[in-house]
């Protein structure tokens, strides 16, 4: 099939997992992922605002947890790098390979 792994979880020495994969290329067009890059912070925050969606994550992981995860979404390094480069850059990676030439009409 000609699939590939292009990213896997970061290591985490303190959890007894193995690390997962995060993101399968497919073909040039087709990619899997196990994120959500579509995701914002600001849409994230509202997400976690939910009572029902804090409560949650307390008790499958604790206040430690939702904690962190809150702290995430103002890091320029994480959701926020991810939505502003990954769709855009593969976008372009792939509108790019199309071969397609664009007229840019002149104002």
């Amino acid at each position: 099939m000609g699939a590939y792994i292009t990213c896997i979880e970061k290591e985490r020495p303190h959890v007894p997992y193995e690390r997962a994969v995060m993101g399968i290329r497919f073909s040039d067009y087709i990619f899997g992922t196990q994120f959500h890059p579509e995701a914002d912070a600001e849409g994230m925050s509202q997400h976690f605002q939910e009572p029902q969606k804090r409560e949650t994550v307390i008790q499958n992981h604790g206040p430690e947890k939702l904690a962190r995860m809150l702290e995430h979404l103002n890091d320029p390094d994480k959701i926020h790098w991810t939505n502003k480069n990954l769709i855009p850059n593969f976008l372009n990676e792939a509108y790019n390979h199309l071969g397609v030439e664009v007229a840019v009409a002149s104002t």
